[in-house]
């Protein structure tokens, strides 16, 4: 049975227990005043900017041909009390050559300085080898504990998921807005896309993988993989959907931990376009923050939560087709002329 150590009980002039209580209670504070970041990388035309306009409503300039994004541009948004978090949206790789020498540089910084990096493929793609390739030589460009370090950061998302038809998606209308969901069939081939994608970048590095998540209360699970501290849970390893279902089976009264654990491993579709899985993207984000940032930013989230919504005016649009009869010389069918 793995426990904290509580260093807030005992007698107050017991020198040795009096100065571990302050020393942990400072290293809370620090950690709980520090500031936190998060950075977006992945190829150019992904779409990283598009998601953090759509998450934040900034303006950042977007490129529908050529890249438009030269260097790090950041994003802060303020908490409670002061705190910020500070998303870097970061130059896309694959432009040239020359200048992916420079932006791997800075991928490289961000990686080893952010508290979680969002790396992000097209998904409507099945090409991994270009990324594949550059997040391999980032990882061996530095010492094995680094490595353990990046990749502990890492959350691999598929954006642009609007772009897999058919089948259809399905818009739930209510009212004078709604929300974009995949159909089943478009469901199982986004889970298929993810599992693809997580068995090329996860699987094959589960001996320098590790996750980590926040852990109220007692955490009565004694493994040789799982570790339980003043931080957290964690787990060395690849924790994948198999390893989760059998603990969340064996310990059920751990199951959100073991949830928040599988996140931090699972490839994340979504989509700016239709705002898709964007709550889930930031909860996984924040969670993987750890508690401080959960609570200094749960504004943050809820607000996140109403971004979801699209007007139905705009939703009508993005998959209209106007089928013309060529034979009467005249239009037969158009979305968005019909009434709902």
């Amino acid at each position: 049975m793995a426990k904290i150590e509580d260093f807030s009980v005992g007698p107050t002039g017991d020198g040795p227990r009096r100065k571990a209580r302050e020393n942990v209670r400072r290293e809370r504070s620090a950690e709980s005043d520090k500031p936190l970041s998060v950075a977006i990388m992945g190829q150019t035309g992904v779409g990283k900017t598009s998601l953090l306009n759509c998450l934040f409503g900034t303006d950042l300039a977007v490129g529908h041909v050529r890249p438009v994004t030269r260097r790090p541009e950041p994003v802060s948004i303020p908490g409670t009390s002061g705190h910020m978090l500070t998303f870097w949206d970061m130059p896309g790789i694959g432009e040239s050559g020359a200048a992916d020498e420079t932006y791997l540089a800075m991928y490289l910084e961000r990686l080893i300085q952010c508290d979680v990096v969002i790396w992000a493929f097209h998904a409507d793609s099945r090409s991994t080898v270009y990324d594949e390739r550059c997040l391999n030589g980032l990882l061996n460009s530095v010492a094995v504990e680094t490595r353990r370090l990046i990749m502990s950061k890492l959350t691999f998302v598929l954006t642009k998921a609007d772009t897999l038809t058919p089948p259809p998606w399905i818009f739930d209308m209510r009212g004078k807005q709604g929300t974009f969901g995949p159909g089943g069939a478009l469901l199982r081939r986004l889970e298929e896309k993810a599992a693809y994608y997580e068995s090329v970048f996860l699987e094959p590095r589960a001996d320098i993988l590790r996750t980590s998540t926040y852990c109220t209360g007692e955490f009565t699970v004694s493994d040789e993989r799982l570790g339980f501290d003043r931080r957290g849970v964690h787990y060395r390893g690849h924790f994948s959907q198999q390893v989760c279902d059998a603990y969340s089976e064996r310990y059920p009264a751990h199951k959100e931990v073991f949830s928040r654990l599988r996140d931090n491993h699972r490839v994340l579709p979504c989509s700016a376009l239709f705002r898709f899985n964007l709550t889930r993207l930031m909860t996984g984000v924040v969670n993987r923050l750890g508690p401080a940032a959960v609570f200094h930013f749960r504004r943050l989230l809820q607000e996140v939560d109403e971004l979801t919504g699209v007007p139905v005016d705009t939703a009508r649009t993005y998959g209209n087709m106007m089928i013309w009869d060529g034979e009467r010389g005249t239009k037969a069918f158009d979305l968005t002329e019909l009434p709902l």
